[in-house]
């Protein structure tokens, strides 16, 4: 049975330990498949793999493999939306959420693959646009979260919260996190926010050092829409998008956060499931 990936991307986060070991091992099993390998041009190069504009890689590959942490995988992940790319990732530091599988556990996972054993999981993206005047200014998606934070050393944001045009709450706080439920343990839990279980519908909003003790996370459905002004002025605030892009917010500015029509597919682990990377990651199991 040949591998059923005839054209694989590889992105790599540089100067990872025994990245090199690796690659070269990943290179002469997929020479094997008649598989061939190619990345973008800002990622590592390696012999054997082709590198290539992000246009021709986008149009090419049907499967990529993130060799790093998170941080890449959420990079290599933004490249995968727009044709839904399936992406296996390969965790080279501490593991981690997203990149799940171990570097010995990789080429017994491409057997499953190459076998017809694949299991794919979707899982929800938000899309967040920052408009003014219902004009559209900037828009982009988010795997993990968009974060609206102070740009500056300054005093409490006030942030005015509605969901599907009901006025929510005006949140006195140092920033207020949007998050799916793939980023609800990333910095969301880190600002106090829930574990969600990365395939269900919602989306979290967890304020960041609230004032007030009663303004506490909350989880909605993902069908609705959530909008967010900055009511301080100058508002001294930002959008950061993933933690990888950033754009600064104008007073007559809001930011409308949404469902995405996009979706990420994750090759999953055969070997771990998520709760077994939850009692690990958070060391659960240890008395």
């Amino acid at each position: 049975m040949s591998f059923p990936y005839r054209t694989v991307g590889i992105v790599a986060k540089p100067h990872s330990p025994g990245l090199e070991e690796l690659m070269q091992n990943i290179v002469d099993w997929m020479k094997k498949q008649n598989s061939k390998l190619l990345s973008p041009n800002e990622s590592p190069s390696f012999a054997g793999v082709q590198s290539v504009s992000k246009e021709e890689f986008l149009k090419d590959v049907e499967m990529i493999m993130v060799l790093g942490g998170d941080g890449t995988f959420l990079g290599a992940g933004r490249l995968s939306l727009q044709r839904n790319i399936p992406l296996l990732g390969i965790n080279l530091g501490r593991l981690g959420f997203l990149t799940e599988i171990a570097v010995q556990e990789l080429f017994p996972v491409l057997e499953r693959i190459r076998e017809g054993q694949i299991i794919l999981e979707s899982r929800d993206v938000l899309q967040v646009r920052v408009k003014s005047n219902n004009e559209i200014l900037f828009e982009d998606h988010v795997i993990n979260d968009a974060v609206i934070s102070k740009t500056s050393i300054a005093r409490l944001l006030e942030i005015e919260t509605r969901v599907n045009g009901n006025f929510l709450a005006l949140f006195k706080a140092d920033g207020l996190i949007i998050s799916t439920p793939t980023g609800s343990t990333a910095y969301s839990l880190a600002a106090g926010g829930p574990i969600v279980f990365p395939t269900m519908d919602a989306i979290i909003m967890t304020p960041i050092c609230p004032h007030s003790l009663n303004q506490r996370p909350l989880v909605i459905p993902d069908t609705a829409t959530v909008s967010v002004h900055v009511q301080t002025s100058p508002t001294n605030s930002s959008v950061t998008l993933d933690g990888k892009i950033a754009r600064e917010l104008e007073k007559d500015e809001y930011v409308e956060i949404g469902r995405s029509p996009f979706t990420i597919n994750i090759i999953k682990s055969p070997f771990m499931s998520y709760f077994d990377i939850l009692k690990s990651k958070l060391r659960w199991a240890e008395s």
